[in-house]
């Protein structure tokens, strides 16, 4: 199977997983008015209709057009971008919207009382499907060596949609040992200002990071990831033996293609530079083993 191939398949699961999550997510929250719900529901199914369009530019991103000559790719990255900036503004607008009625409460005692007796039983059956679907991810992204930026989009948005269930499941069991007349009482109309402001304190980082990697991956910044690095290196090391040390070696990655570009150190080593046009469609072929889309470029 190819990389393509298991991206897509993942895609597929991912996409099913999401609408089935999303829809129930909106159906409890259209029972029970519980804002923490909404934001469930809401970032499921926009992660179902966010994996339809991945699902799209994962076939189309290798594609070369007249346009783009050297493919597409750059579409997966941008892909990352969006979906981390929709689940960031998610977050925002869902926490604002609770705050607002939070302090309804607080300063003219206006409040509804928290609808718990479905919620329970719907947050541990979402837990285990989220963290199914991303640890099925993360599985897959691992199995093509981490490439594709898509499937670490979706694997990072899986578990926040299963925290996020988590946290409204640990909540809500912890207003049914609360009495409505003791002290915390209160948290009976508030519970749902709280529960998504610590849901929004831990889940922030993940789409914040996704998208900071995705910008670099756009604007082509040479990759850190290690596993790809340190892939490439040995290569080029069984490959140059006591050479590869006079090579300057820089790793770009933009969704599943990755480019290289190879400077020699010394322009003036004639035996070096014919070395290396020579070897270069060897690099490739063992390169192609482990990356289905990869270029080779020597700087001389």
């Amino acid at each position: 199977m190819t990389q393509k191939q298991v991206e897509r398949q993942s895609l597929i699961v991912s996409t099913i997983g999401n609408f089935i999550i999303g829809l129930a997510g909106l159906i409890i929250y259209i029972v029970t008015d519980l804002n923490a719900l909404l934001l469930d529901g809401v970032f499921s199914l926009i992660a179902f209709i966010s994996t339809l369009a991945a699902v799209f530019i994962s076939i189309n991103s290798h594609r070369k057009t007249a346009t783009f000559p050297n493919g597409m790719y750059f579409l997966e990255p941008l892909y990352g971008i969006l979906k981390s900036i929709a689940t960031l503004m998610l977050l925002i607008i869902t926490l604002l919207e609770t705050s607002a009625a939070a302090y309804a409460y607080f300063s003219q005692g206006k409040g509804s009382l928290i609808e718990t007796n479905l919620v329970l039983p719907y947050t541990i059956t979402m837990v285990i499907l989220c963290f199914s679907l991303g640890f099925y991810n993360r599985q897959k992204n691992h199995q093509i060596n981490n490439l594709s930026t898509i499937i670490a989009a979706e694997s990072k948005g899986n578990f926040i949609d299963g925290l996020i269930s988590a946290g409204v499941g640990i909540s809500i069991l912890l207003l049914k040992i609360i009495p409505i007349e003791s002290s915390l009482g209160f948290l009976h109309y508030t519970a749902d200002f709280f529960i998504t402001l610590i849901l929004v304190i831990f889940s922030y980082k993940e789409p914040l990071a996704v998208l900071t990697d995705s910008f670099k991956e756009f604007t082509q910044s040479p990759t850190r990831n290690k596993q790809i690095v340190t892939l490439i290196h040995d290569i080029f090391q069984t490959h140059f033996n006591k050479h590869y040390h006079d090579l300057d070696i820089f790793i770009y990655k933009q969704g599943t293609h990755i480019s290289i570009r190879v400077h020699i150190l010394d322009p003036t080593d004639l035996d070096l530079i014919s070395h290396s046009v020579n070897l270069k469609p060897f690099l490739l072929e063992d390169l192609r083993d482990s990356f289905e889309f990869v270029t080779v470029e020597f700087a001389f």
